[in-house]
């Protein structure tokens, strides 16, 4: 694989902030005072640019930059570390609120951006959208992948210069200056929670008693990185029940057989160096192959690579039979050198195969020794280990192989396959639509 392809690549993020020689005054002290030009720039664009209705253009956005600050203070754990957690529409909402830029407008006009954070880097997705109310259209769309160190330390600058100007100008006591107060002096130590709490939806600066226990009972046991996946793909609502399942599967890992990554660890996993998470899961599925020498459109490709790990998914520990908490949290892996051990929940063969190929890929990691859960978190590793599974389970190519070139299968056909090849039905249904296919609904 060539050099360049190995290369950890991120897009760029930054903010420039510009105090205007004459803002001119409303009458708010907070927002005269907060008056900036503010440029935004994700992956060589500024998704601040914009046009007026009269054709004027501008890279730059002058507005009061009080309620954004405001907002990122209020918010900043979850605005960092909270990934979406599910497809329903009060959910997406909810989500929205904390990581959509259009919240904080307050009759001020700012982009139409969303950051969702997946795990170490945060996807920004920024669209083209005019404004009625302050007749401008933002022109930039941009979908890029950030490192999170780097939109924390450039809006961590932001919001300072944006405070440090309003104490200067007399306004040292508003809400925006004590909700950073309380996080610039979060200790190193207290970060570790905050991370925690906010990854869930929740402010660390508000008591959760009841998650806290929990948190404190759990923490003892299980590593930090599984502690970590499981506050990742939770919400309050989910997070006892699944924290439940993750104890149990913790103390499964311990009975369970060492599988050895030997021939696996001969290439290293590829970096996550793509643009959209699963294209690095697809990347990986190929260089694993490659390693052990299993064709790219063997329908057979994953039994063998079970069997060159002499790991066998459809034995060994069970743990859990809720299928609501199975779908949160599907596994644990836990590796040291080249041997890692494996606890599986539920019984059914194909979720458990798939399961087992998502904890190789998290076991397959520059790291010698580390333990995770497999869960549905929305994290790059998390999204990337499904696509490294599926592509695995349904090579891609032996799909076109069996569907040809048509533009619409039927969902039948699909089964049937899936059903051939001893794999869930979704798993098929995934591969097939994310490679172009369009699934008839069925009359």
């Amino acid at each position: 694989m060539a050099m360049a392809e190995e290369l950890p690549i991120a897009d760029a993020f930054s903010l420039d902030l510009q105090w205007p020689a004459n803002p001119g005054k409303g009458g708010d002290l907070l927002l005269d005072e907060s008056i900036a030009r503010i440029q935004m720039m994700v992956a060589d664009k500024s998704v601040t640019a914009y046009q007026t209705e009269k054709g004027d253009k501008n890279s730059h956005l002058t507005i009061p930059t009080y309620y954004l600050v405001e907002w990122l203070a209020l918010n900043w754990w979850s605005f960092l570390y909270e990934p979406r957690k599910a497809d329903q529409e009060d959910a997406e909402q909810d989500f929205r609120l904390r990581h959509w830029l259009g919240t904080a407008r307050n009759g001020f006009a700012l982009p139409d951006a969303t950051f969702s954070p997946a795990g170490e880097k945060i996807e920004i997705v920024a669209r083209s959208a005019y404004l009625r109310f302050a007749q401008l259209n933002f022109i930039e769309a941009v979908s890029a992948s950030v490192a999170v160190d780097k939109v924390r330390a450039e809006l961590s600058s932001f919001i300072g210069q944006v405070l440090a100007r309003l104490t200067e100008k007399g306004v040292a006591n508003s809400d925006a200056h004590e909700a950073w107060k309380r996080v610039t002096e979060t200790t190193e130590e207290e970060e570790a929670y905050c991370r925690l709490v906010g990854s869930m939806g929740l402010s660390p600066y508000v008591s959760h008693p009841d998650i806290d226990e929990v948190l404190e009972k759990i923490g003892g046991k299980i590593s930090d990185s599984m502690l970590r996946d499981l506050c990742e793909a939770t919400n309050i609502g989910s997070f006892y029940r699944a924290a439940e399942l993750t104890e149990g599967i913790w103390q499964a890992l311990a009975q369970s057989d060492p599988v050895h990554l030997r021939e696996l660890l001969k290439v290293q996993r590829p970096v996550d160096a793509t643009t959209k998470a699963y294209e690095w899961g697809y990347r990986a599925t190929d260089a694993a192959r490659s390693a052990l020498g299993i064709a790219h459109d063997d329908p057979l490709g994953s039994k063998e690579f079970f069997e060159r790990l002499q790991f066998d998914p459809n034995f060994g520990i069970e743990v859990g039979r809720d299928a609501a908490n199975i779908s949160l949290i599907s596994g644990a892996v836990s590796r040291e050198d080249d041997a890692m051990l494996v606890s599986l929940a539920g019984t059914n063969p194909a979720h458990r195969k798939f399961a087992g190929a998502r904890a190789a890929f998290l076991a397959w990691s520059p790291s010698k020794k580390d333990s995770r859960l497999v869960t549905s978190g929305r994290t790059r590793d998390q999204q990337a280990s499904r696509a490294f599974a599926a592509e695995l389970l349904a090579p891609a190519k032996y799909l076109k192989k069996r569907l040809g070139n048509r533009g619409e299968v039927s969902p039948f056909t699909l089964d049937k396959i899936s059903e051939e090849m001893g794999i869930a039905p979704t798993v098929v249904h995934y591969q097939a639509k994310n490679h172009g296919y369009y699934i008839a609904e069925a009359a």
